[in-house]
C-alpha cells in the first residue's frame, strides 16, 4: 500500500488499496492472477495540479517491492510526455525504503527485549551480539526521525565519537536490524 509519504509533490493518495472487487477486476482485464498468499495492492492517486489519476498495483518482485501493474483512469487522452513525467521510480523507491524500515525496527524490537530505550548503550560483546546491535537500531531510528545527524546526536547521548556510531549502525544494517542508509550521506 502507498501512503502520502511515499508520493512527491504534487501527488495524493485517494485510496490505498481501493476496494477489493475493483482490484480483482483490474487484474482479470490485464490477465493477473493474485493469489491469497500474494501481497499485491491497487492504489489510486492523485497529481493535484493536474488532477490526473493513477491507478498502480503494487506486487512482489524478485527485487522487492515493485509497479507491476498501471492504470490511468479517465477520458482523457494520455500523452508519452506526460507517461514520462509520472514519478514511478520515486514511488517504488520510497514504498521499498519504508518496508525494509519497517521490517528492521520490528526485527530490532524483538531482539532488542524490554526496555530497549533505558540505560547506557555500552559496547557490543562481539560482531554477533544481536542484543546490543538492536537496542542500537532502535535508539537510532529514534533519534533519526528527529535529527538530520543522528549519529552524531546518538554519539553525544551515548559519549561516544560519531564514528564509533557509524561503526555500529553499518553492522546492524548488516545484521538486518536498520534499513540500508541513503547513499553519500554521512551522519
Amino acid at each position: 500500500m502507498i501512503t502520502d509519504r511515499d508520493l512527491p509533490q504534487p501527488w495524493r493518495v485517494v485510496a490505498s488499496p481501493i476496494e477489493q472487487d475493483s482490484a480483482t477486476q483490474l487484474d482479470a482485464v490485464a490477465g493477473l492472477q493474485t493469489g491469497i498468499e500474494d501481497p499485491v495492492s491497487w492504489d489510486l492517486i492523485q497529481n493535484t495540479e493536474t488532477g490526473r489519476q493513477l491507478m498502480l498495483r503494487m506486487g512482489v518482485k524478485e527485487g522487492g517491492i515493485a509497479i507491476t501493474g498501471l492504470y490511468v483512469p479517465g477520458p482523457d487522452s494520455l500523452g508519452i510526455g506526460e507517461l514520462r513525467n509520472f514519478p514511478l521510480a520515486a514511488i517504488e523507491s520510497a514504498v521499498r525504503a519504508r518496508k525494509a524500515q519497517a521490517s528492521a525496527s520490528v526485527a530490532a524490537a524483538v531482539m532488542a527485549g524490554p526496555n530497549p530505550h533505558e540505560g547506557p548503550l555500552g559496547n557490543p560483546s562481539g560482531p554477533n551480539d544481536s542484543r546490543f546491535y538492536a537496542r542500537l537500531a532502535l535508539r537510532y531510528l529514534r533519534v533519526a526521525a528527529t535529527s538530520s545527524r543522528p549519529a552524531t546526536d546518538l554519539a553525544k547521548a551515548e559519549g561516544v565519537t560519531p564514528r564509533t556510531v557509524q561503526r555500529w549502525t553499518a553492522r546492524a544494517r548488516e545484521l538486518g536490524l536498520l534499513p540500508p542508509g541513503r547513499p553519500g550521506r554521512s551522519s
